[in-house]
């Protein structure tokens, strides 16, 4: 009586198995969402702090909660099991906040939607819905960066305005944002050739956008300190001259 049953389990594992080999191919958003994240984590966009002034602060915190909604897309896209049983952002929204409400909110809700994806272990499979429900907060929350960046910053090689680093900056924010909006407009579509194409294009003007920003300054390493020489070892006495005692 087991054997009927043992064949259709049988069966009904070929019946998914053409399903199983159908899954989307999400390793050009896993690519294009990495690369985002590498970008967007540009120190020397973050200003010097001011005591009493929250700008530095509430600028490092949009561009912290960026980079990691952008890694985390990632690490769905290669199926990969989210590290936030709390929300990650619980700091980093009254911080952004200080400085414009709009990003304090859409920080918050990346934060929730961060959270459920852990609690639930939403993987791969669930990227596109994950893109749609963040499409908005993110959209918000790089218009807001953008904007305190581009009077933040310092100018660039150039000098001028136009030159300065914020306004390079604003520019890969400004791609990420029409990447991340299109990922969400063609969601249903998204192992389509076409799209495919779109997303590598989307990766290739985030990499141009990039290179367009000066390497940030290194600290010199500090001189080394010199070794304590090392004593030699000390010369044995020659044996005293004369007759030696019978």
């Amino acid at each position: 009586m087991r054997r009927p049953a043992r064949w259709c389990r049988r069966g009904l594992g070929l019946l998914l198995l053409p399903a199983a080999c159908n899954a989307p191919d999400y390793t050009p958003v896993r690519e294009w969402a990495r690369s985002a994240s590498l970008a967007a984590e540009y120190p020397a966009i973050v200003p010097a702090p001011t005591p009493g002034a929250p700008r530095a602060e509430g600028i490092l915190a949009m561009q912290t909660a960026l980079v990691t909604w952008l890694a985390a897309l990632g690490r769905m896209a290669d199926d990969g099991v989210q590290p936030y049983p709390e929300d990650p952002f619980r700091d980093l929204a009254p911080a952004a906040a200080r400085l414009d409400p709009r990003a304090g909110a859409a920080i918050a809700e990346l934060g929730r939607i961060l959270r459920h994806a852990t609690r639930q272990n939403l993987r791969a499979p669930a990227l596109r819905g994950t893109i749609r429900e963040g499409d908005a907060a993110v959209q918000t929350l790089v218009a807001a960066l953008g904007r305190a960046v581009a009077d933040a910053a310092p100018a660039g090689p150039g000098g001028g305005a136009a030159d300065s680093l914020g306004e390079r900056y604003a520019l890969l924010l400004r791609e990420i944002a029409a990447a991340h909006a299109m990922l969400k407009a063609e969601a249903r579509d998204i192992a389509d050739p076409a799209t495919v194409q779109r997303v590598r294009a989307a990766e290739d003007r985030v990499r141009r956008a990039s290179r367009s920003l000066p390497l940030p300054a290194r600290p010199l390493p500090a001189d080394p300190v010199p070794a304590d020489p090392v004593p030699a070892d000390p010369v044995p006495a020659d044996p005293p001259s004369g007759p030696r005692p019978s």
